[in-house]
């Protein structure tokens, strides 16, 4: 009896392979096939909108480290941003912290983002960036100690651009560098 090595092994297994009739799988593990594959390219539009916010939330809270409003970090009794927010006027010291608060985590949502995530949430990107910003700013409103009213309205002009703007910054940025 002739001994066979493994890799004539291999050839001859994989020759008899590709002679082999094709042969169709039974219509119900194909049917299994085909849904499974369709699952995994479906996106709950839930799930990406609780993992931006969760994203965004973690931003804004390293942000706030350096917030002299609220103290949780270094920032506070920082003499330069205080003479910062006194020399400003309020309506741009407004509007730039809400850019500051929100235009990282937008970023990095951009930047983390693949395109069934954003088909997703469609037109609700819009949506996403006006709620989230509405929401941390009603947050920062109960959270914080010096909150005028009117001007700080500014800050959500400035969440809501900064959010819109890093977002599709970082976007472009993945999808400009990885094509």
């Amino acid at each position: 009896m002739r001994k066979t090595t493994g890799k004539h092994l291999q050839t001859s297994e994989f020759a008899d392979f590709m002679e082999a009739p094709d042969m169709a799988p039974r219509p119900a593990t194909d049917a299994a096939v085909r849904r499974l594959a369709q699952v995994g390219q479906s996106v709950s539009a839930r799930a990406v909108v609780g993992r931006f916010i969760g994203v965004q939330a973690a931003a804004g809270l390293l942000t706030l480290t350096i917030c002299p409003q609220f103290g949780i970090g270094f920032g506070d009794h920082n003499v330069l941003l205080h003479d910062l927010h006194a020399q400003v006027p309020p309506a741009l010291y407004y509007l730039t912290c809400g850019v500051l608060f929100v235009l990282l985590g937008a970023l990095i949502n951009g930047l983390i983002a693949n395109r069934r995530e954003l088909k997703a949430i469609g037109r609700g990107t819009c949506l996403l960036a006006g709620g989230y910003s509405l929401g941390a700013y009603l947050v920062l409103l109960l959270a914080g100690s010096e909150s005028f009213l009117l001007m700080s309205l500014f800050w959500i002009i400035g969440a809501v651009a900064a959010q819109l703007a890093g977002f599709t910054l970082g976007w472009r940025l993945r999808f400009s560098a990885f094509s």
